[in-house]
């Protein structure tokens, strides 16, 4: 499995992993799925997991400014996990990746699991948060 995939698979595996705790205001309720098969970076699903709980309430902030038609505790789940996990990815994590990067994955999440528009939400929330940050 190429580093691309693996990532792609970490990253999928973390929104999984994140969109549960969407649904449980303890964390330890949240268990996370095993999957011999599943070939993930742990490490990095890890810090993804734990610097977007930690982080939250900052990333929240970040989507309200380029989410000007809703606001962010009325946005799909689904949504609302995906931009958080963009960002963290792009503004908060430790070695952020490149900008492009992170909306062709987070627009490929919304594709897979959110509503039929979500990716168009998605991206542009993303785009405008990248273009404000230049």
């Amino acid at each position: 499995m190429t580093m691309k995939q693996n990532r792609r698979q970490t990253r999928k595996y973390a929104f999984q992993v994140l969109y549960a705790h969407e649904f449980y205001a303890e964390p330890d309720a949240v268990t996370y799925p095993e999957d011999d098969e599943l070939s993930i970076d742990e490490a990095y699903a890890q810090s993804i997991i734990d610097g977007v709980l930690k982080e939250k309430a900052t990333l929240d902030e970040m989507i309200q400014l380029h989410s000007k038609t809703r606001k962010v505790e009325h946005l799909d789940k689904v949504d609302r996990t995906i931009l958080r996990l963009a960002i963290w990815e792009i503004a908060v994590a430790q070695k952020p990746i490149e900008p492009s990067i992170a909306i062709n994955e987070a627009v490929r999440l919304a594709k897979e699991f959110g509503s039929d528009n979500s990716y168009k939400l998605v991206n542009g929330i993303l785009d405008g948060f990248v273009k404000g940050r230049a």
